[in-house]
């Protein structure tokens, strides 16, 4: 399954926690609602028209051992096979033989946060073995990047986050499949996108830049694309219907 997609990229999400499908606020499992099959969201949104899925292993970010979701996510696999359609998949993935792992049973893409943020070293070694096929997730909660799960800080900004991995991997930044922006303090409120932080690291990425969090409308989704990004993931907007991807697919064309 091809890892780059061409034009700007609309990616549903689909969150599993617990073997459900789920739209968590803030990254908080207490808050999870619109659960739901997960073969039945993910088979609507390919119908309806997104280029992708992203597939996020919610008990595995949050930390779990031996994650209840693993054969839900390969049956997603299976399902964008069908339809021809890539996906990409993250959530505690910090080795590279669990990057591997989903790669190999089809996943096009592999995202990854915790790790490489603490280590450039481990993530340019995963470039290198992956390139272009590796997304490294900058999930921002008050200015700062999070990891393990969301619940921790990074004590780095975005920007400086960047600067550091260009320091110690230099033009294995360049060999990312993208950066997927979270803005985490809208993550699940449909509050509309937060332009400032958007454009500010679309100006300085050397890759493509996906946002997430906060995401309402059509309108929002075009802003972004204005600012610089190469596409969207959507999750919530979706899942209460304040967005529909047949419209949104119309509106990019024209």
């Amino acid at each position: 399954m091809r890892s780059e997609l061409a034009g700007f990229e609309i990616w549903a999400a689909v969150d599993l926690l617990d073997r459900e499908c789920v739209q968590l606020r803030g990254g908080d499992p207490a808050t999870a609602r619109f659960r739901q099959r997960p073969e039945g969201a993910a088979e609507r949104w390919l119908r309806e028209g997104a280029d992708g899925l992203h597939l996020i292993d919610l008990n595995a970010a949050l930390g779990a051992d031996a994650s209840p979701n693993t054969e839900a996510l390969e049956r997603l696999l299976a399902l964008c096979a069908r339809h021809e359609k890539p996906a990409q998949i993250g959530g505690g993935l910090r080795s590279v033989e669990a990057v591997e792992g989903w790669l190999r049973r089809g996943a096009a893409r592999a995202i990854v946060g915790t790790r490489a943020v603490r280590e450039p070293g481990w993530l340019n070694a995963l470039v290198e073995r992956f390139p272009r096929r590796i997304v490294l997730a900058m999930d921002v909660r008050g200015g700062e990047v999070l990891v393990e799960g969301w619940r921790r800080g990074s004590g780095l900004a975005p920007a400086r986050l960047l600067d550091a991995l260009t320091e110690e991997i230099g033009a294995g930044v360049g060999r990312l499949a993208a950066l997927l922006y979270t803005n985490v303090d809208r993550e699940g409120t449909l509050q509309g996108l937060d332009p400032e932080p958007l454009s500010a690291l679309c100006g300085r990425a050397p890759v493509p830049v996906l946002v997430a969090g906060g995401l309402r409308s059509i309108d929002d989704v075009l802003k972004a694309k204005a600012l610089g990004a190469r596409g969207v993931v959507l999750g919530t907007a979706l899942y209460a219907g304040t967005l529909r991807l047949p419209e949104l697919k119309e509106a990019l064309t024209r």
